[in-house]
C-alpha cells in the first residue's frame, strides 16, 4: 500500500509540477505581449508623444511622454486615453488603465479604464498609493509585473512608469492578462482528480491487502499471545504451528526452545546462588506484589529487612565460604521458622528482606520479630566451631507505612539502621518521629558538607594555662559552625555526623590546616602562645597518611613541630589492634609533634598503655573536676588520677576548671595546665593575645592569690 501510495504520489506530483511550470510560462508569454502591445498601440495612437524605453529582453520597461510644444507636459484624462485603452483590452483580452501621478498626494490616479460598471457607466475613481504591490516601482521609475488586488480579487499585471524627458514620474500604463486564479484552474483541477484517484485506488488495495493479511497473520497473533505468555511467567502447553515447513514453522520452533529454558532462566534471575532465597530483583517483585495484594484486597505485610553487625569479621577470620555458610544456615532457620507463605531474599551480602503477611499488624510483626532475632541469635555450628552473629531488624508494616516500592524499601532501611544504631533495642518499627530524624540528619549532611566546601567553619581557641602563675602554655583549637547572625551549630551535632559520614576526615583537615596557618601566623607576629592543640578522631587517626599529611601542613606552613600538640582519646584503641595505634605514634613522634591523651578517663580506660605509647601530655576529663572540690570521694580519685600522669612523667592538665573551688583544687594538686571557664571561653583568634594578657593580670590580681595561699 506504501508503495502503491507513493507511485501515485510521484506520477501526480511530476505532472503537477510540469502543469504548473508550463502554466507559469504560458502567463509570462502573455502578460510580456500584453505589454508589448500596450507600449505599441501607446506609441502610435499618440503619434509617437509616447515612446516605449526598451530594456535588454526587448520588453518595454518605461513610457517616455514627450508632448508637443503646444501640449501640457502632464498626463491628464482626454478621450483619446479612453479610446486607447480600450483598443489595448481588446488586443490582449486584458483590462488597461493610464494613471496620472499628483506631486501633491504622492499617488497614481487612474485617469482611463476599461473597467465598466455592470450597466456600462465608469466605475469610481482609483489610486495606487503607498502599500500597493507596484507602488514602489512606479515611484522609483521601474516597471512592475505580478498580481494586483483588483475588487477582491489578483490580477496579473504589467506596470510601467511614464516619465518625461528628465526622467520624472508623470504616470503609469497598466495592462492584464486576467484574473490570477483563472490562470491556476488547470492546477486546481488536476489536484482534485490526483486526490480522487488516489483514494479510490488505495481503497481498493486497503480491502485486498486487509483481507491478505488478515489469512497471513493469523498464525502471528497466535504466537505473538504465545509469547506474551512466556514473558509473563504464565505456564503454557506446546506451541502451535511448530509442524509448518515454512518461516512461521521456524518461527514456532525458537518459541518452543524459548519456553524450554524458561525454567532455567527464571532461577538465574529470581535466586540468589548462595542461599537459594530469592534475589534482589524477586525481593522487589514479591514486595510490588504485596503492595498490590493490599491495595486489592485490604491485606497486610510486614517488611522486616535483616542485617548483621560485624558480619565482614567473619569472612575474615575464617573466609569467605564459611561466610557464605553461615548465609545457608540463616535462610534454612528463616524458612523453617516463618513457613512457605514468608518471602525471603537476600539482596546483598548478609541483608536479608523478609515479607510476611500478618493480620494484625504490628503486635503480630513484633512477635515475628522476637522469634526472628532468638532463632538467629543461637550459634552456628560448622566444622570451624561454634559462630555467634548479633543480628539487627528494622521494620515496615505495607501499605501502613509506604505506598509504593521505592518507599517500602526505604523506611524498612531506615529503621534497621536506627536498630543498628541504638545500644538496647535489637529490632525498631518506621515510625514519622524516626523518620524525621533520619531527614534531619541528612539535611544536616548536606550542610555540612557545604559549609566545609566554601569553608564557612572557623575556628576558636581556649587558653591552657599554668595554675600556679597564670602563664600560658597553649591553646586548644575547637571548630565551630556559624548558624546565622547570633547562633551556631553545636559540635555535640555535627562532629558524631562527620564521624558517621566520613567527613569528619575533611574536617579534620580543615581543622589541623587553619591552627597551623593561625599558628604561624601568630609566631611571625612575635606571640608566644606555647603549643596549639588539635583534636584527632579516631577515625581520622586511622588513615595510613595520616601522619604524612601532618608533616605535610607543618612543611607548608613552616611551622616547628613541637609547636603542634595532636589529642587522641582513648577510644582510637577501640576496634584496632594495640600495634597499629603503635605504629602511628611512633611515627608521629618520630615527626617531632606533642601528643596528648584527651578525656582520660571517660573512654577505654586501659592503664598498660599509658607506659608503653609516647604520650606526653595527659587531660583528665572534666567530670572528675566537677565539683571535686565539695564531694572527698571525688577529690581523691581527682587526686589519683593526677598522682597517676605525674609518677608516668606526663604534663597534666585539668580540663573544665569553672569555679574558684575547682581552680584551687589544680593549684593544689599540682596540675601542670588548667583549661575551663574560670580563665577564658574559647574565642576568636583576633582576641585570643588581649584575652591571654588578661589572664595574665587575673591570676596575678590579689584574690586569686588568696584563692592559691588557701588552696
Amino acid at each position: 500500500m506504501v508503495a502503491v501510495l507513493f507511485g501515485i504520489g510521484l506520477v501526480s506530483g511530476i505532472s503537477y509540477i510540469e502543469i504548473a511550470r508550463s502554466a507559469e510560462e504560458n502567463a509570462n508569454i502573455r502578460i510580456d505581449r500584453a505589454a508589448r502591445a500596450a507600449a505599441a498601440i501607446l506609441c502610435y495612437g499618440t503619434d509617437t508623444a509616447i515612446e516605449p524605453v526598451i530594456g535588454k529582453d526587448k520588453r518595454p520597461l518605461a513610457l517616455r511622454y514627450s508632448p508637443a510644444q503646444s501640449a501640457p507636459p502632464v498626463i491628464r484624462a482626454n478621450p483619446k486615453f479612453d479610446e486607447l485603452v480600450l483598443a489595448i483590452g481588446n488586443t490582449n483580452q486584458g483590462a488597461a488603465n493610464i494613471f496620472s501621478f499628483s506631486e501633491e498626494t504622492g499617488e497614481f490616479d487612474r485617469i482611463a479604464t476599461t473597467f465598466r460598471k455592470p450597466d456600462g457607466s465608469m466605475p469610481p475613481a482609483f489610486a495606487i498609493r503607498p502599500g500597493h504591490p507596484a507602488y514602489e516601482n512606479l515611484a522609483s521609475g521601474q516597471p512592475f509585473s505580478g498580481n494586483v488586488p483588483v475588487q477582491g480579487r489578483l490580477r496579473l499585471a504589467y506596470l510601467m512608469p511614464i516619465l518625461n524627458a528628465s526622467g520624472g514620474i508623470l504616470g503609469a500604463a497598466a495592462v492584464d492578462v486576467g484574473w490570477a486564479d483563472d490562470l491556476t484552474l488547470a492546477e486546481q483541477r488536476l489536484q482534485s482528480r490526483v486526490f480522487t484517484a488516489a483514494v479510490l485506488i488505495l481503497a481498493v488495495i486497503v480491502l485486498a491487502g486487509g483481507l491478505l493479511l488478515q489469512n497471513q497473520l493469523t498464525p502471528l497473533r497466535r504466537l505473538a499471545s504465545a509469547a506474551h505468555r512466556l514473558a509473563s511467567g504464565v505456564p503454557q502447553g506446546s506451541v502451535p504451528y511448530a509442524e509448518r515447513p515454512d518461516e512461521i514453522g521456524d518461527l514456532a520452533h525458537g518459541l518452543a526452545r524459548v519456553t524450554d529454558l524458561q525454567e532455567k532462566l527464571q532461577k538465574l534471575a529470581y535466586v540468589d546462588p548462595v542461599t537459594t532465597a530469592g534475589n534482589r530483583t524477586r525481593y522487589f517483585a514479591d514486595l510490588k506484589a504485596a503492595l498490590e495484594s493490599a491495595t486489592a484486597d485490604n491485606k497486610m505485610s510486614a517488611l522486616f529487612h535483616l542485617d548483621f553487625i560485624g558480619f565482614s569479621k567473619i569472612n575474615d577470620a575464617f573466609g569467605q565460604h564459611v561466610g557464605n555458610r553461615v548465609l545457608m544456615q540463616t535462610y534454612a532457620r528463616l524458612s523453617c521458622l516463618l513457613g512457605h507463605t514468608a518471602r525471603i531474599s537476600r539482596i546483598s551480602a548478609d541483608d536479608f528482606c523478609i515479607l510476611v503477611p500478618v493480620q494484625g499488624g504490628g503486635p503480630i510483626a513484633e512477635k515475628y520479630a522476637a522469634r526472628i532475632i532468638e532463632a538467629l541469635s543461637v550459634p552456628f555450628r560448622l566444622d570451624e566451631g561454634e559462630i555467634q552473629v548479633d543480628p539487627r531488624l528494622g521494620i515496615a508494616l505495607v501499605p501502613q507505612d509506604a505506598g509504593d516500592v521505592e518507599t517500602a524499601h526505604r523506611v524498612a532501611g531506615l529503621a534497621l539502621r536506627a536498630a543498628k544504631e541504638s545500644s538496647n533495642k535489637r529490632h525498631m518499627f518506621f515510625s514519622a518521629p524516626l523518620n524525621e530524624r533520619i531527614q534531619s540528619e541528612m539535611l544536616l549532611e548536606t550542610r555540612l558538607r557545604a559549609a566545609l566546601a566554601t569553608r564557612q567553619m572557623h575556628l576558636f581557641y581556649q587558653p591552657q594555662v599554668c595554675p600556679s602563675d597564670g602563664t600560658l602554655i597553649g591553646l586548644e583549637a575547637l571548630i565551630r559552625w556559624p548558624n546565622g547572625s547570633q547562633n551556631s551549630v553545636p559540635p555535640s551535632e555535627f562532629i558524631p555526623l562527620a564521624e558517621k559520614t566520613g567527613l569528619i576526615i575533611d574536617l579534620g583537615h580543615y581543622v589541623l590546616e587553619e591552627a597551623c596557618r593561625q599558628a604561624a601566623e601568630w609566631l611571625a607576629k612575635g606571640f608566644d602562645y606555647g603549643q596549639i592543640s588539635v583534636n584527632v578522631s579516631p577515625i581520622e587517626f586511622r588513615q595510613s597518611t595520616f601522619a604524612s599529611n601532618v608533616k605535610d601542613v607543618l612543611e607548608k606552613y613552616q611551622l616547628p613541630p613541637e609547636k603542634l600538640c595532636l589529642e587522641v582519646t582513648e577510644n582510637v584503641f577501640v576496634d584496632t589492634s594495640e600495634q597499629m595505634v603503635l605504629d602511628i605514634l611512633f611515627e608521629l613522634q618520630s615527626i617531632g609533634v606533642l601528643l596528648s591523651l584527651d578525656d582520660f578517663g571517660a573512654g577505654y580506660s586501659s592503664l598498660s598503655y599509658l607506659h608503653q605509647l609516647p604520650f606526653q601530655e595527659l587531660k583528665i576529663d572534666r567530670t572528675f573536676l566537677t565539683d571535686a572540690d565539695k564531694y572527698p570521694q571525688k577529690k581523691q580519685l581527682y587526686e589519683a588520677i593526677v598522682g597517676l600522669g605525674k609518677s608516668l612523667g606526663l604534663r597534666v592538665v585539668a580540663e573544665g576548671a569553672e569555679t574558684e573551688g575547682e581552680y584551687s583544687l589544680t593549684v593544689k594538686l599540682g596540675c601542670d595546665g588548667l583549661q575551663g571557664y574560670f580563665c577564658s571561653r574559647p574565642l576568636p583568634a583576633a582576641e585570643i593575645m588581649d584575652r591571654c594578657l588578661a589572664i595574665s593580670r587575673t591570676i596575678a590580681s590579689d584574690h586569686v592569690q588568696s584563692i592559691r595561699k588557701r588552696a
